[in-house]
Order: C-alpha cells, then sequence, then structure tokens
C-alpha cells in the first residue's frame, strides 16, 4: 500500500508542476501579444569618448527592456569623440537589435518624454 501511496503523490506533483508551467507559459505569450500596445521608452544616450562603456549600456537597456516587455526607443547623440565612439555607434546601429536604435547629430530636439542618460566622460577642467 505505502508504493501506491507514494505514486499517488508523484502524480499530483507532477500535474501540480505541469500546471504551473502552463500558467506560467500562456503568462508569457499574453505579455508578448500585448507588447505592441504598450508605450515605447524613449532613451537619449549622449556620448563623448565613451567607448568602453556605450556597448554595454546599450546591451543593459536592451536586457531591461527584454524583462519589462515593454518596447524601448534609443537615440544615440554623439558630441565629437576623438576615440572610437563613432565606430562602435555605427556598430550598434548595424546590430539587428529589434529597438528604435537610432543616431543623431548634436543636441537636435529637447528631451521631453525622453529619458537621458549621460555617458560623456567628465572633461578637464570642468
Amino acid at each position: 500500500m505505502t508504493v501506491m501511496a507514494e505514486l499517488v503523490v508523484w502524480l499530483l506533483a507532477v500535474v501540480g508542476c505541469s500546471a504551473l508551467l502552463v500558467t506560467a507559459a500562456e503568462r508569457w505569450t499574453s505579455r508578448m501579444n500585448s507588447v505592441a500596445e504598450l508605450s515605447q521608452e524613449h532613451y537619449r544616450l549622449l556620448v563623448h569618448n565613451s567607448e568602453q562603456v556605450l556597448e554595454r549600456a546599450v546591451r543593459r537597456l536592451l536586457f531591461r527592456s527584454y524583462w519589462s516587455g515593454k518596447p524601448i526607443r534609443i537615440t544615440l547623440i554623439e558630441e565629437g569623440s576623438t576615440d572610437d565612439t563613432s565606430r562602435m555607434l555605427t556598430i550598434l546601429a548595424r546590430e539587428p537589435y529589434g529597438c528604435g536604435l537610432c543616431m543623431a547629430d548634436g543636441q537636435t530636439e529637447s528631451a521631453t518624454g525622453a529619458i537621458v542618460i549621460d555617458l560623456r566622460k567628465k572633461r578637464e577642467g570642468a
């Protein structure tokens, strides 16, 4: 009789785990289907000699977007860097990230409704 009781307990555990997995999958797919309904977050990255931190910042924003389920748009504003920041910008703009990744030159428009992230290195004497 104890073998039969153990089998019943194991079967109930399997049914419970499978129900939990099905519920999680349904919630995940419904969240992915409603992504189009969500408003888009807009980030503006100000870069100047930011070659070392630029890719990490973009990847963190994309990771955050993936897990929150909220689409993002990233505008990269370059201010005449002397290192390889401009090369990094062209590489990042070429990658198929699935978000609005665009480049702008200088301070083109006001940052209303956008989250501005300053990646510029501190200038000497400032």
